[in-house]
């Protein structure tokens, strides 16, 4: 494997666009760390602030048909031979690229574990020969190399090709989708877009934000060729897109010869380059505009928090004794009222979630019994009919693995689609409920800053939902009790049974063949509702944990703020009791921390006006 890391573009090479961005960024860091320097509790948040521009993850998802060439793509843009390639069908499992100081390999299984792996063995586990059928339940290998493309939390994703011989590799790609943030579309000029493709753009596009499309192997083709086949491939996608296409041509199997050869005239035939500074500019602009909205916006409120805080211990210590003995006053009456928006909240979320509970996940559970069950006793009956030349004992345990295998399968793509959904339906109601927090923290600054005649104003920041399972499925692994049964009906000797018994023999055979089957059958139905019996327990506590998470991080931000002016305008009753040169050293103080914070500030609304021009 050859795993040296593409050198990273230069300035020069990007637009000017992309160069304004990473300087935004790098201005709003700077903002951050402005406000950490302040020894107070309002700047607390910035850390996590911090680390969200520093970690924020965007999934690249690559997909199409099989042997249209993703693997060699993804090799290209990463400048290394890091993902094994074949002439036949080949990635079976999910593979993930996020950035690393070096290069390392972690396979995660269904069953939850996770082990590093060598990279020379990365074919044991990713591909349909290594790891035929997933033989060994992996769920997903994630690499880490020092890629540029990787920086800023992108992760690059090389999902198995849909429509070859292997239907389960189809599958495993269309579970995926819900994690794309956008694609690369892969096409070729050696077969024209067919109807699998067009199918799967639709679902592509229901999920990704932006779908770039690459129309690979133009090494194949004369240059007038290569024309002809963007036409009529552009023309295609057209038609289901209902809008203008871009397509890029490029040779990946040329780029990445070109890479690790040094052969510039070789990485210039693949035209990789062109659609690499595209890429380029989406993953550090587009990509990021949202993310540094959201945490400019949430800075601008941290900010606001730090300035009343600061001023209302100033209006404090200059307010006479008598008329801010009457404002706090005010100001308790006023925390008892958030106090009381605080348990009407509460009561809120959990009736939202209760609802989702309700409406979505026991809806879908019953939904996946109602269309699993049939299904599963059909394939029973068809499965039980083509081995009926099986000892009792051989049927038994042939019809065991049918039910287990088959549960297995079915219960864990319902469980990857599912948990996406539940994933962007808690969102949504931690979405409208951070709304409703940041309202009753603005209500509680905007009464104190009317009390003390301070100007106040706020933005609101964006929630988020991090998903995380310690589920794994379970089976029956006990003896049926059947075995015993099989023994004294079938497996006597042949020589003690005359002609007249044959008949006999035939009949109890037959007994407990139907015995068999039934046992099973019911067997298979106890397994269903088992399992979806366990997939909810395991849902509604991982719900539950993310709804306390929620609720803590909500009524934390809401008591902080409560807290914080309640404790500056405390702070400023017992400066007054203070000596006068202290007072005026405090003063000082707090006026260049001021001045600080209205610079900041307005080095933020530039920001924040920039980002929303981009």
């Amino acid at each position: 494997m050859n795993a040296k890391p593409e050198a990273i573009p230069t300035a020069e090479s990007r637009p000017r666009q992309i160069g304004e961005f990473q300087q935004l960024r790098s201005r709003l860091l700077e903002c951050i760390a402005d406000v950490l320097a302040l020894e107070r509790s309002c700047a607390l948040p910035c850390a996590e602030l911090r680390e969200k521009v520093e970690t924020n993850t965007f999934n690249l998802v690559v997909v199409g048909q099989f042997k249209r060439g993703k693997t060699y793509l993804i090799n290209a843009l990463m400048g290394a031979d890091l993902l094994p390639v074949s002439v036949v069908p080949l990635t079976s499992i999910v593979t993930v690229l996020s950035y690393g100081e070096e290069l390392r390999v972690m396979v995660f299984y269904n069953d939850g574990q996770a082990r590093e792996a060598d990279p020379l063995t990365l074919s044991e586990y990713v591909t349909e020969a290594g790891n035929p059928n997933n033989m060994k339940n992996v769920k997903e290998v994630i690499i880490t190399y020092p890629s540029p493309y990787l920086k800023d939390g992108v992760r690059l994703i090389d999902t198995p090709g849909v429509g070859s011989v292997y239907v389960h590799n189809t599958d495993v790609a269309y579970r995926y989708l819900p994690k794309s943030d956008a694609a690369l579309f892969l096409l070729s000029v050696d077969q024209p877009v067919s109807k699998a493709e067009l199918e799967f753009l639709a679902d592509v596009r229901q999920y990704s934000g932006r779908i770039f499309f690459l129309l690979n192997k133009i090494d194949h083709l004369t240059e007038d060729e290569i024309e002809k086949s963007i036409v009529f491939s552009r023309g295609a996608l057209e038609e289901v897109l209902g809008g203008e296409v871009r397509v890029y041509p490029v040779s990946a199997k040329l780029a990445l010869q070109g890479k690790l050869e040094g052969a510039v005239q070789t990485l210039k035939a693949s035209r990789i380059e062109a659609f690499a500074e595209v890429l380029n500019e989406f993953l550090l602009r587009e990509k990021g505009k949202v993310l540094l909205l959201s945490v400019a916006n949430s800075l601008a409120r941290t900010i606001a928090r730090c300035r009343l805080e600061i001023e209302l211990e100033l209006q404090s210590i200059l307010t006479p004794l008598e008329e801010l003995q009457g404002k706090i006053a005010r100001f308790d009456a006023k925390k008892e009222e958030i106090i009381h928006d605080k348990q009407d909240l509460d009561v809120l979320l959990d009736g939202e979630v209760d609802r989702l509970i309700r409406k979505k996940l026991d809806e879908d559970l019953a939904v996946l019994k109602k269309d699993l069950i049939p299904q599963m006793e059909e394939g029973f009956d068809r499965f039980h009919e083509e081995h009926r030349e099986l000892s009792l004992k051989e049927l038994s345990e042939a019809l065991e693995k049918y039910v287990t295998e088959g549960i297995e399968r079915a219960f864990l793509e319902w469980c990857e689609v599912e948990e996406e959904t539940l994933a962007k339906e808690f969102e949504a109601i931690c979405s409208r409920f951070v709304t409703r927090a940041n309202e009753t923290v603005d209500e509680l600054m905007k009464f104190s800053s009317q009390l003390f005649a301070i100007p106040f104003s706020a933005s609101a920041p964006e929630p988020a939902w991090a998903g995380e399972s310690g589920f794994y499925l379970k089976f029956r692994s006990e003896a049926v009790g059947l075995d015993l049964l099989t023994d004294s009906l079938t497996q006597v000797a042949p020589g003690y049974i005359s002609d007249k018994f044959k008949k006999l023999k035939t009949f109890l055979y037959d007994f407990a063949n139907r015995l068999i089957v039934s046992k099973r059958r019911r067997h298979m139905l106890e397994t269903i509702e088992m399992q979806s019996g366990r997939l909810r327990f395991d849902f509604l506590n991982r719900i539950d944990r993310g709804r306390r998470r929620f609720r803590s991080e909500m009524m934390k931000r809401i008591d902080a703020t409560m807290e914080g002016i309640g404790a500056a305008i405390a702070l400023g009753m017992d400066l007054k009791s203070r000596g006068e040169k202290e007072v005026e050293a405090l003063n000082a103080a707090h006026g260049a921390e001021l001045a600080r914070l209205e610079g900041t500030g307005r080095r933020l609304a530039e920001i924040i006006r920039q980002c929303e021009a981009m």
